[in-house]
């Protein structure tokens, strides 16, 4: 496949998640394009890039999710739970709000590039792995949509809250990693993955793309710590934690659950996927694809990272 024309000014591309970290990244391309951007946001008043149009609303609410898709072109749906209190709250957030906004484009012609997750090639791991293939699986069976997928790994860079405890466990030498011997995982830095959505709107490619960084067989956690290391100048020890202290920890968070009503970030199931030895992933299909290519390495990304947190106050 070949890439479609660039986005101009009259192209309205339509984004869910416009306000999260991978979001944000996503509406920064697409401006750089000078794309316009129409975002579902729960409040109107949400700071956007670039001034983009707002629909306020959720993905549970039918009437404003149609008012997001008409009139554009393309939807980049990049909102989702990654922490749920059950089974079924994953599958509500992640893959039926898919499928509604999948209906909704096939209705009104849009296109629809799906932001899913690289836990999706192994469903059986968590809840919410099988509700993120549940989506991809949705919109396939949908007769005449237009429709990719992108399924990242660990997403990293300036300004995110979920990778941040890593560096600043690193930034005080240390670094607690699964006990796995050879386990392999990939990156991509969050402004690369921006441009890689953005590469797919502009494309006619269809299918499920795994997207990665410049190493497409990934990384261990001790090329991790060496990063760190590098920008650092100072050693990053790694501290390897036994799988039955993770359980114990999930179990512990389970209860916590159960009394308080929350939705724990470390759950059996996700204690499955962190132990899990192969989260390594190539994108030679979605480059040749697209022509999208990436430019952060994980040093490169690594340093960057740690400057903006530094710059910040975060560390």
């Amino acid at each position: 496949m070949t890439p479609a024309p660039t986005a101009s000014s009259t192209t309205i591309v339509a984004v869910t998640g416009a306000t999260g970290f991978v979001g944000h990244g996503i509406v920064a391309a697409l401006r750089r394009r000078d794309t316009r951007v129409r975002a579902l946001a729960r409040r109107a008043d949400r700071t956007l890039e670039a001034d983009a149009e707002v629909v306020q609303g959720t993905l549970q609410d039918p009437l404003s999710l149609a008012r997001l898709v008409e009139g554009c072109s393309v939807l980049v749906h990049c909102a989702g739970a990654v922490r749920a209190p059950t089974a079924a709250a994953f599958h509500q957030i992640n893959a039926d709000a898919t499928a509604v906004l999948g209906e909704l484009c096939a209705e009104y012609g849009a296109r629809l590039v799906l932001v899913s997750s690289l836990a999706a090639r192994q469903p059986g791991l968590s809840p919410y792995a099988a509700s993120k293939r549940a989506a991809e699986d949705a919109l396939a069976r949908m007769p005449g949509l237009d429709w990719c997928a992108v399924r990242p790994p660990l997403v990293y860079g300036p300004g995110d809250r979920a990778t941040l405890p890593l560096f600043r466990m690193m930034r005080h030498g240390w670094l607690a990693v699964p006990a796995v011997p050879g386990a392999r995982f990939s990156a991509i830095y969050r402004d690369d993955l921006g441009e890689a959505v953005t590469a797919l709107v502009e494309s006619d490619a269809r299918g499920i793309f795994d997207v990665s960084d410049t190493a497409p067989d990934g990384y261990t956690w001790n090329d991790m710590a060496a990063a760190a290391a590098g920008h650092l100048q100072r050693r990053v020890r790694m501290i390897a934690v036994p799988r039955r202290l993770m359980q114990t920890v999930a179990a512990a968070n389970g209860v916590v659950a159960k009394l308080t009503g929350g939705a724990p970030m470390v759950y059996p199931g996700k204690v499955r996927e962190l132990y899990h030895i192969d989260w390594a992933c190539g994108a030679g299909p979605l480059m040749r694809a697209t022509g999208w290519r990436p430019r952060v390495a994980l040093g490169q990304g690594v340093a960057q990272t740690f400057r903006w947190y530094a710059d910040n106050d975060w560390l």
